[in-house]
């Protein structure tokens, strides 16, 4: 008898999850295509361009002065002593780290200038996407892709289930 309670039990139980889910709303969106479609986004690309532009030629420069200590060493080699040689070798091994350095913390200082410029748009769109899935009494919104660009919904029954357009509004 007992185990025909528990059969009813976890039947009602199933039955009542199953229930629970139908009743689930679930939108899902492209943040990587409301993101194209703002200009605030092709601002602070440009920004970033400008950036980047700058620090490439700062770096350029100070691989041509780099280039140049490495041909100086090279022409005077013959003549230094072993002792000369090392030490200077050494010293040249310290310029091309502290080089590559400053190449990195250019580009460390790039990205986070880009997550310092994208953070209120993003905040922005999160605020968009919230505001819709209210409006449409969403119980859940999906991110059609990861980060890395591959997909997340692989298949939507209906059209009517992409809240992108309508983000996309909201923020224009």
């Amino acid at each position: 008898m007992s185990k025909k309670i528990t059969a009813v039990l976890l039947l009602l139980g199933f039955i009542g999850i199953q229930n629970a889910f139908a009743q689930v709303k679930i939108g899902y969106t492209n943040p990587s295509r409301v993101l194209s479609e703002l200009p605030a986004v092709e601002q602070v690309d440009q920004q970033i361009n400008a950036l980047i532009d700058q620090r490439d030629q700062e770096l350029a420069q100070k691989a041509t002065d780099l280039q140049q200590v490495f041909s100086d060493y090279e022409t005077s080699m013959s003549g230094l002593s072993q002792q000369d040689r090392s030490t200077r070798e050494q010293e040249l091994l310290e310029l091309n780290q502290q080089f590559e350095q400053e190449r990195e913390s250019m580009m460390n200082e790039i990205r986070q200038k880009r997550s310092e410029l994208m953070s209120p748009i993003i905040e922005r769109m999160n605020t968009a996407m919230e505001q819709v899935a209210q409006e449409m009494d969403l119980d859940l919104v999906l991110n059609e892709g990861t980060s890395y660009g591959d997909a997340i919904i692989f298949f939507a029954s209906s059209e009517r289930l992409d809240i992108t357009s309508k983000i996309i509004e909201k923020l224009k």
